[in-house]
């Protein structure tokens, strides 16, 4: 290929290096047998660091006839930790369940049950293209609430909080995720996060 040809390469791979537009909906209902509701779309700014790793446990493979013959997979656990500039007090009350009194205090209340949320987000390329990423039901625990007092040379405190996600009892979804770029996305890329993706498997 000659050296002023700007042609991509086929198959050239793009590597993730951004996070931005983190959004949430609140899960209402998820039975077996029925698809999944939630509420409407919300979105959460100030999108600094997402970390997710699969917690779901160890495969349980079974031996016969001194070969290994079938592997079970525990169901999908991820562990994921979200860093924001800041989650106001309005956003934790909205996340983890707590009460606003007639005041607009935030109350933390000892029997306070977060509900589940699905939770999507925007990560770039390195082409500049986007993946579109939605997990479809995971529960927060308190953000860390750690303060330092001011001096000379300021140091942000940020907002950093633990989301356990797990699969839907409806469909068994745990995540989906596609390319900007992808060849039949196109269509969708428009609705994709006005509320949680609903997979399309018509032929």
């Amino acid at each position: 290929m000659p050296d002023n040809d700007t042609t991509p390469a086929v198959n050239e791979v793009y590597s993730p290096i951004g996070l931005r537009d983190i959004v949430v909906a609140k899960l209402l209902t998820d039975e077996e047998g029925s698809a999944p509701t939630y509420d409407p779309v919300q979105s959460l700014i100030g999108a600094i660091d997402l970390d997710v790793s699969d917690n779901s446990g160890d495969p349980d493979a079974q031996y016969y006839d001194d070969g290994e013959h079938d592997v079970v997979l525990p169901d999908p656990e991820l562990t994921g930790t979200i860093e924001l500039a800041d989650l106001p007090p309005e956003k934790q009350a909205m996340l983890l369940g707590y009460k606003v009194d007639n005041n607009g205090v935030t109350i933390h209340n000892a029997d306070d049950k977060p509900p589940y949320y699905a939770w999507g987000f925007k990560s770039k390329k390195s082409n500049g293209k986007d993946r579109y990423v939605w997990y479809y039901k995971g529960r927060c625990t308190m953000p860390q609430d750690k303060r330092t007092t001011k001096q000379k040379d300021l140091t942000r405190q940020t907002t950093k909080m633990k989301v356990t996600f797990v699969k839907l009892n409806s469909t068994g979804n745990a995540r989906a995720f596609v390319d900007e770029d992808a060849a039949n996305f196109a269509s969708a890329k428009a609705t994709f996060f006005s509320a949680p993706y609903t997979p399309d498997f018509t032929p």
